[in-house]
């Protein structure tokens, strides 16, 4: 049997099991399940079921008034001409279809990580934004995953993190000496007088809260509109940060 048919044929939405059945009564004329069995090398029990949605679709009749069932195939026409209904509608519906795309787009995307592994793949991907801006405590990341700040210090130097971001981070020996090394890199340091429970990023349109307890998670919000909201608010607090 043609394997470029069927690969047309499932194209135009066939499987291949179908299109194999199609084609085998195109060749025979009209033919019973036996003789499709032959041609296909399928299963009659199969056969049958495929045959049944063959009809149903239009691509397929049995002929009435015989003692054994005999099929016949629809005109290969008849699929053009469904594909050209389709494409019809389709076209017709393309402008509601974008309508609901544009919608889809305004709304948040959420995503939620809870892994070590996860979470590092997060702040691995952040690394990577020249832009991002960061209210942390360098402290929490350092008790979860040990050796983060050497392993980003030595990636400064070998200038594989493009990121020239903003760090608000917290008032302790840990993150001030981790801000003074940063520092040197080119990022841009200030620490807050009060501690805060939570860090949140600010980065690619995105917003990235993390509890770094017990048990860490981290919340993307990825929102061109609700970044551009908060980046006012980030400066407000960057402003009230101290320089180091």
């Amino acid at each position: 049997m043609d394997q470029d048919l069927i690969t047309l044929l499932e194209q135009t939405g066939f499987t291949q099991k179908e299109a194999g059945v199609y084609l085998a009564l195109l060749e025979l004329g009209k033919g019973t399940v036996t003789q499709i069995s032959k041609i296909t090398k399928l299963k009659r029990s199969i056969i049958y079921v495929l045959l049944e949605g063959l009809i149903k679709r239009g691509c397929a009749n049995k002929i009435p008034g015989l003692k054994i069932n005999e099929y016949h195939a629809i005109d290969p026409s008849f699929i053009l001409s469904q594909l050209k209904t389709t494409t019809k509608n389709f076209a017709e519906m393309l402008p509601m279809l974008r309508t609901l795309h544009s919608k889809g787009e305004k709304r948040p995307k959420i995503t939620y990580h809870e892994t070590k592994e996860s979470i590092w793949n997060v702040y691995e991907e952040i690394s990577q934004f020249d832009d991002a801006f960061f209210i942390s405590s360098y402290e929490r990341i350092e008790k979860h995953f040990p050796g983060a700040f050497k392993h980003w210090s030595r990636q400064y130097d070998k200038k594989s993190i493009p990121m020239k971001g903003k760090h608000l981070v917290a008032n302790n020996p840990f993150d001030l000496r981790v801000a003074k090394d940063f520092s040197r890199h080119g990022q841009k340091v200030k620490y807050l007088a009060q501690n805060f429970s939570m860090d949140f990023t600010l980065y690619d349109n995105k917003l990235a809260i993390t509890s770094l307890e017990d048990e860490p998670f981290i919340v993307i919000i990825e929102s061109k509109e609700l970044v551009k909201s908060m980046q006012p608010l980030f400066e407000i607090i960057w402003n009230s940060g101290k320089i180091i």
